[in-house]
């Protein structure tokens, strides 16, 4: 008969690359999903401000949740001006403000705080998978889109609204996503994404070397133009140099006080 080992007993503060982490569970509420939907459409350019969303009916049968629901989500964006809801014929629920909150952004996460190292990790073959997709699949519109999503950026280089530059980076990320047609890659990026903007947040960098990111950003594009594999690889690898670096002399430092 095989010889018995003792059970192995997990002890807090193991963390050796064979144990399971286990994590504080997140009972996230049904209106908490509708809250992350909308901010996707926000930030991911399909909503803009002085855009109106579909009714609470229909937003209730789209997400396939009760109105009150919807309600609950809707009143917790109002709350913090992200929307706006009007009676009347020419009512309705309209987006007042695209710089969403970053508690806001973490509202679905449903997961324990993860670092940047960890978020890096992640995004990487999520934004390669989407980026060589968009080479095979973007049209003329994605092209515009991601190229009038690298004006805004270059506008909001010299914004000095906290995080303005942050959201135009993202924005673009956002515009490869759609232009990949892959829902639920998309997604996943946008909640690594979120979860980015609300750790920069945390160390208050809200932009890096701005000529340099630029510059990074105009290779993705002119290498999803050209729709070759390697070429979309290595222009994605440059970026990632670029601001993984960054990131990881940031979860050196520590957050700020502030």
């Amino acid at each position: 008969m095989p010889e018995h080992t003792a059970p192995r007993v997990l002890t807090e503060g193991d963390t050796s690359s064979s144990t399971l982490r286990f994590h504080p569970v997140a009972l996230t509420r049904a209106h908490e999903e509708v809250v992350d939907q909308i901010i996707y459409a926000i930030r991911s350019g399909l909503l803009g401000v002085g855009d109106r969303l579909p009714t609470i009916e229909e937003l209730a049968d789209l997400t396939e949740v009760s109105k009150p629901v919807v309600g609950d989500a809707v009143k917790l964006l109002r709350e913090h001006g992200i929307l706006e809801t009007k009676r009347g014929v020419q009512g309705g629920v309209t987006v007042i403000n695209d710089e969403i909150p970053t508690k806001l952004m973490l509202i679905a996460s449903g997961w324990r705080k993860a670092t940047l190292t960890e978020l890096v990790e992640a995004r990487r073959p999520i934004e390669l998978e989407l980026a060589l997709l968009a080479g095979e699949r973007a049209t003329q519109e994605n092209f515009d889109a991601m190229r009038d999503a690298l004006r805004q950026l270059k506008e909001a280089g010299a914004d000095e609204r906290k995080g303005a530059f942050l959201r135009y980076d993202h924005l673009f990320h956002y515009q490869i996503g759609i232009a990949a047609q892959s829902e639920k890659l998309a997604y996943l990026q946008h909640r690594v994404l979120s979860e980015i903007a609300a750790k920069l947040y945390e160390y208050e960098l809200f932009h890096e070397d701005i000529s340099l990111v630029l510059t990074t950003h105009e290779e993705i594009l002119r290498a999803l133009e050209t729709r070759n594999p390697e070429t979309i690889h290595g222009a994605l690898d440059k970026h990632w140099r670029t601001s993984d670096g960054a990131f990881a002399s940031l979860e050196a430092i520590g957050p700020t006080d502030g």
